[in-house]
């Protein structure tokens, strides 16, 4: 089967969400009552029900940045999976109070830990589920873009660390991290890349159509494919605000780098791919090649595709940028949601890597 006999069988076999989804992006069917109706059956499905009424406006870091079911991160990140976007009312409705919070603090100092990192996550998941142009969104990524990619264009991995052994008062349990040079996050403007970050741009229109934007990008994703930057900690190290340290967290790292991916790895291998393959330097790397290539030594004979179960984990705790949310219509009312789950994220990810 091609990918137009691929989305029809999805069609026949999965659920509201990949149902819809598959319509809406992978076919881009223009009969508004055909789409109407998918769309209907999105909304009223229990997984989307169920994930709407999470989506609590609170601002506290454990409520932006966790692995609660409530956190804004896991809850955009599943909404948008199962197919909610900007201009579906419901969803605007529920995200407008982070909208309007990103608006009130993306020019504000950052006088509070981790204020940059959370403004971040916030901007890049907005962009995500469609809100991308909207003016605090893009400030803050482009914010973000201009402070990567001065570090991206020489980068010095030797110094990223610096001796612990004059410093003291590491919190209990932070003995194995390093201690990330000051230099590196002045008024917390971290130069090393988030995986939030990438995200972001990567949901960023106004970024990826612009040749100059887009140039930049790509320096920030040929630094991240180097081998050292690769072996860099995916927690990065300590960083000292004010008189406490914190872990600064969530390097970009690519599942399968040097070997391949099982397990939870795998799923966030699918995750990793659907965002580098906006970029051209990825889609150009040996890494994007080979992952393609091992993703495709899961085609069924009858060409669907079909990742081990559990591999696609679906957990009650942990973060959906991590590859723990991965379910989309209820498994257990579809005998084939593995399989649909499969062979519509490998159509995405080929869709993405055409450029389409």
């Amino acid at each position: 089967m091609n990918s137009y006999d691929l989305a029809q069988w999805l069609l026949q076999n999965a659920g509201p969400c990949i149902r819809f989804r598959t319509l809406v992006e992978i076919l881009q069917e223009q009969d508004v009552g055909l789409v109407s109706r998918a769309l209907k059956e999105m909304l009223e499905s229990p997984e989307v029900k169920e994930w709407m009424g999470r989506l609590i406006p609170q601002f506290d870091i454990n409520s932006i940045h966790s692995g609660r079911s409530d956190a804004f991160e896991n809850v955009i990140g599943k909404i948008v999976q199962l197919g909610l976007r900007a201009g579906l009312q419901p969803f605007d409705n529920k995200t407008l109070p982070f909208r309007v919070w990103l608006s009130e603090n993306v020019e504000v100092y950052p006088d509070t830990p981790h204020a940059i990192f959370l403004r971040t996550i916030i901007a890049a998941f907005l962009a995500f589920a469609g809100y991308d142009s909207i003016s605090p969104v893009t400030a803050q990524m482009k914010k973000r873009l201009q402070t990567l990619y001065e570090y991206a264009k020489h980068p010095d991995f030797s110094s990223v660390f610096v001796d612990k052994s004059a410093f003291s008062g590491f919190p209990n349990g932070s003995e194995s991290h390093g201690l990330v040079n000051p230099d590196l996050y002045p008024d917390q403007q971290f130069k090393l890349p988030w995986i939030h970050d990438i995200r972001g741009f990567s949901s960023c229109a106004e970024i990826l159509a612009n040749q100059t934007s887009l140039s930049k990008v790509d320096k920030i994703i040929e630094m991240i494919l180097t081998s050292e930057y690769q072996s860099l900690p995916w927690s990065y190290g300590l960083a000292k605000y004010g008189e406490k340290y914190y872990i600064l967290g969530w390097a970009a790292h690519l599942p399968g780098y040097s070997v391949k991916p099982e397990g939870r790895s795998f799923a966030e291998l699918l995750l990793a791919l659907e965002v580098m393959g906006r970029f051209p330097a990825a889609r150009k790397s040996t890494w994007f090649t080979n992952s393609i290539a091992y993703l495709e030594s899961f085609r069924t004979e009858y060409n669907t595709y079909l990742f081990p179960h559990s591999w696609l984990p679906e957990k009650q705790t942990g973060y959906w940028v991590g590859g723990l949310r991965m379910g989309f219509d209820n498994r257990k009312s579809y005998p084939k949601a593995i399989e649909c789950e499969s062979t519509f994220r490998m159509l995405k990810i080929k869709q993405i890597a055409s450029g389409m």
